[in-house]
């Protein structure tokens, strides 16, 4: 994501924002020429959510950005409750409410819709609050603009769509994600969102990764076989000390996050590919270890830590060879496979065709490296696209300094 006004104050952006919708040739063109154009637009485009279920049939909508409210019309001409706020309002159809700062209760409504995301100073704020006024089961919509810098008023071009939007939701699972042609509002992207129990439930129970507080026993594991490996290739990539510093205390939270979702899942087997010193394999021993769960794991070097081999031989098993040996090795269902392995195109797939044979009944899938920069991206995203069910999220960045995303996929892989 290019965040294009990055140094300017709050206030200032407000003021920036209502002199578009305040301008008055705007106004007159929006209210005029343009009104019913975009009335018969928005409703074509609600129509079809109330076809797919998008929109149930007495669903309470909400518009954000609604400007002069052609969207809030055209869905109160389809005999739904409707209201939309902006920074400017334009009664009776759009009161006065900021995107970043929504004044309703929690699960106040069932849709939500906005095409102004790249006009949202913080959209991680902006989509954290729609996920709070969302009822579960409730869908957002939006419209994008990808790869558009539209006008002066453009705040956030979005580059990525996986890194830039749908990782900012942590309690909906991302039902349609569409490139469209650009449309009467200029929109040239559209994704839906629906509010999802079981992501409401991870999301409640252990956090965001980046407000973890992790226990010593976890940190400790993380300075024995991480932190010189980390800072070592921190100062190869050139990172200043204050970048470095950083970018360790995020990659300190990635171990224990991944090992609270093993608690929270209740996953007794584990199974890793790419054990490297075995951070990762550790972490999820120390989490297994209360449960009496077990975790497999493998590299085609063994470069295990060995203070940590004896310290977890009696609940790890290291199998020296890739995800072929394991896959053949391993005669127990897994709850929870974590693929770090090879960046090459293809690999992840591999993976998947050589050990999908020991999903258990309800497994979990955790992908490490989704960044454009690998080969692997275009592999993963495909398992999105066909998943009912997956998170994306930002762990940090990387030693090397840059972002890096891991994504689960909750359920069976076929």
């Amino acid at each position: 994501m290019r965040i294009i006004h990055p140094n300017v104050q709050y206030e200032d952006y407000i003021k920036h924002q209502k002199k578009k919708t305040l301008d008055p040739a705007r106004r007159k063109k929006w209210l005029g020429l343009e009104w019913q154009q975009k009335i018969d637009g928005f409703t074509k485009i609600f129509q079809k959510y109330l076809r797919v279920g998008i929109i149930s049939e007495n669903a309470r909508c909400l518009c954000i950005g609604a400007r002069t409210g052609q969207e809030v019309v055209a869905l109160q001409g389809l005999g739904l409750e409707a209201i939309g706020i902006d920074i400017v309002p334009n009664p009776p159809y759009v009161q006065e409410g900021d995107m970043h700062d929504l004044q309703f209760e929690d699960n106040s409504f069932d849709f939500i819709f906005s095409n102004v995301f790249d006009h949202a100073k913080y959209p991680h704020k902006k989509c954290s609050e729609i996920e709070r006024v969302l009822r579960a089961d409730g869908c957002t919509a939006f419209q994008l603009q990808v790869g558009v810098h539209q006008d002066e008023y453009t705040e956030v071009e979005i580059e990525n769509v996986y890194h830039d939007v749908i990782s900012f939701f942590n309690k909906s699972v991302c039902v349609i994600n569409n490139r469209i042609p650009r449309n009467f509002a200029g929109m040239n992207y559209e994704i839906v969102f629906r509010k999802n129990e079981k992501l409401i439930s991870l999301n409640d129970k252990i956090g965001e990764l980046h407000s973890l507080k992790v226990p010593e026993s976890y940190k400790i594991i993380w300075k024995d076989i991480s932190f010189l490996v980390q800072v070592n290739k921190a100062r190869t990539h050139g990172l200043s000390e204050q970048k470095m510093q950083k970018c360790l205390l995020g990659l300190i939270k990635r171990p224990y996050y991944l090992s609270e979702i093993c608690k929270w899942h209740g996953a007794k087997n584990i199974l890793e590919v790419g054990t490297a010193e075995g951070l990762q394999f550790y972490s999820f021993a120390e989490a297994a270890k209360d449960s009496g769960g077990h975790v497999w794991s493998c590299d085609i070097k063994d470069k295990r830590n060995r203070k940590y081999a004896d310290i977890y031989s009696s609940n790890t098993t290291f199998c020296l060879g890739t995800s072929k040996e394991l896959g053949e090795f391993v005669k127990e269902k897994i709850d929870l496979f974590y693929i770090d392995a090879s960046h090459q195109k293809g690999a992840v797939l591999k993976d998947i065709e050589n050990l999908k044979h020991l999903q258990s009944e309800n497994p979990i899938w955790i992908f490490d490296d989704f960044d454009a920069r690998f080969g692997c991206f275009d592999d993963i995203r495909s398992i999105c696209d066909t998943s009912e069910v997956y998170k994306v999220y930002r762990v940090g960045d990387a030693a090397s300094g840059n972002p890096n995303h891991q994504v689960i996929v909750f359920g069976s892989i076929p």
